[in-house]
């Protein structure tokens, strides 16, 4: 018998299997390709409740939390029994929520009750538990919401046969190099309000930096160093369109950057640069460490590095750039660009994954908010992520904008490039490219459809949904284009969109409402 979650989808015009996964229940994976850091999995029949060799369990959505809680009670935890079976090289516990601001403890115990993991999501979207050779029998997960805010989270497990960095060649003879792949979180949190504190680069959370309005009246859409003259070293922005985004790598290798200020400023390869005091005011040369399978490294020539006096620390210059294209004609896609952001520099952090169902997520570079090491180093300094995991700098950032000058309402294009100018060697060149489609009506932003790829008329385009920066239709075991038929590029359809949108309330069952920005 369908259920009335299935007659929505229907009529949404997406197809009922995405009805089939309702929060609590876990669904088994079993291996679809050889282990390799970009292995993905399919949904299989089998669910007998043990967790076999190279298989993963998938829970799509918990149901939500709220407040503070060092000890666990029915109110503020969840647990989940896994049978393991013999064998296995190390099982993997990882948990996601949408807003880095929460924190979920996540905790492993062995058949004999003893913690044998752990780790938790403060300041991050997704944080991971693992336990090398993990003895047969059941073991016991237990996810505690220590500090939320009307908070969910997903949880995945597997156990592996083998690890996937024991599987890279390490001789000689198949001595190769491991690339990183860069993407980009698909643009979300637009505002036309700027962050209250001007000098939000020198670490404070998210939320401590609230918008700069009063009574629901916005002072501002540009910070100071954007709204200041070119000749001041200021961005000369007059209206800017606020975003969050950020870059993920997706690779076999790691994203990995090295500066030494100190020595290029003896060696006359870095300078002081006051025509842009307000974002670059020190500029020298980057290199690339490539790494390969036998474990040597290359240096290479890779752009530049500066020194962001906001910010407060040093960033890979240009690794982002943002552009505005208004839409001309929805129903045949046409577009072009009438407005362009600032081409962001970054010190990201491992903070979040790319890709939900790819167990490829590494611990090589510790993240980039280290105080006194990686971008912070004047001595031995290094930007960059780890196999797998990306970072969003949000909206509150300077240069988290496009010019929105001169625009009326309609709808728009905003597109996040990540390594414009090629300068990281890469695994792939040409899928750096993602976009917000939007609708704009006065001050209010309506998201229609985000995802990587051009735009919404891109033929090779991936639709993300769901509340996490990087969820997407994959996440559920859907076909990547079954969430593209959500967007209404005609400006009609306004029911299919209502229904769909109640669909995946039903589905998530996502009780917490959108927090402003």
């Amino acid at each position: 018998m369908k259920t009335a979650t299935s007659y929505l989808l229907l009529l949404a015009g997406l197809p009922a299997a995405a009805a089939h996964h309702p929060a609590g229940e876990h669904v088994v994976l079993s291996k679809a390709e050889q282990i390799s850091y970009a292995q993905r999995y399919e949904p299989t029949k089998a669910d007998d409740g043990r967790l076999e060799l190279d298989e993963a369990y998938f829970w799509h959505q918990s149901r939500t939390f709220d407040g503070r809680s060092m000890s666990c009670d029915e109110d503020s935890c969840e647990t989940y029994s896994l049978e393991l079976v013999p064998g296995g090289a190390r099982l993997r516990v990882g948990i996601a929520t949408p807003e880095r601001s929460d924190t979920f403890a996540l905790e492993i115990y062995d058949p004999s009750g003893e913690l044998l993991g752990s780790d938790s999501t403060s300041n991050q979207f997704n944080s991971e538990a693992q336990v090398d050779n993990p003895q047969a029998g059941v073991w016991t997960v237990v996810v505690r919401a220590e500090d939320v805010d009307r908070a969910s989270y997903r949880l995945r497990a597997k156990l592996e046969s083998v690890t996937p960095e024991s599987v890279i060649a390490t001789s000689e003879a198949n001595r190769r190099p491991l690339y990183p792949n860069l993407r980009t979180v698909p643009p979300y949190e637009f505002t036309f309000t700027a962050p209250l504190n001007p000098l939000n680069g020198i670490y404070p959370p998210d939320t401590i930096n609230p918008p700069a309005s009063v009574a629901g009246i916005t002072l501002a859409s540009c910070s100071i160093d954007e709204y200041l003259p070119t000749e001041a070293g200021g961005a000369d922005a007059k209206h800017c369109l606020r975003l969050t985004s950020g870059p993920i790598n997706i690779g076999e290798g790691i994203y990995d950057m090295r500066f030494r200020l100190l020595e290029d400023f003896i060696a006359g390869n870095a300078e002081l640069n006051p025509e842009e005091a307000f974002s670059r005011l020190v500029v020298g040369d980057m290199k690339q460490a490539v790494h390969y399978s036998d474990g040597s490294i290359e240096y290479v020539e890779a752009g530049t590095y500066s020194f962001h006096p906001t910010h407060a620390h040093f960033h890979d210059d240009y690794i982002l750039s943002y552009y505005l294209a208004l839409v001309t004609d929805p129903v045949s896609g046409e577009f072009h660009r009438v407005g362009t952001g600032t081409k962001s520099g970054f010190c990201p952090a491992d903070q979040l994954w790319g890709d939900w169902r790819a167990f490829a997520q590494g611990t090589e570079v510790p993240g980039g908010d280290s105080p006194l090491s990686s971008c912070f180093s004047v001595t031995d300094g290094f930007v960059g992520l780890s196999v797998g995991w990306g970072d969003v700098y949000r909206w509150q950032r300077p240069g988290q904008y496009v010019e929105f000058d001169g625009q009326g309402n309609g709808r728009y294009v905003i597109n996040a490039v990540v390594d414009e100018y090629n300068n990281v060697i890469e695994s792939d060149e040409t899928d750096n490219v993602s976009y917000a489609y939007v609708e704009i009506q006065g001050d209010n932003i309506t998201i229609l459809e985000r995802g990587w790829g051009e735009s919404p008329w891109d033929p090779n385009k991936q639709v993300f949904t769901g509340p996490h920066p990087t969820q997407r239709a994959s996440d559920y075991g859907l076909a990547e284009d079954s969430a593209a038929r959500s967007v209404d590029t005609r400006g009609a359809g306004a029911v299919g969109v209502w229904l769909l949108g109640l669909s995946a309330a039903l589905i998530w069952r996502r009780r917490r409402p959108s927090r402003a920005v």
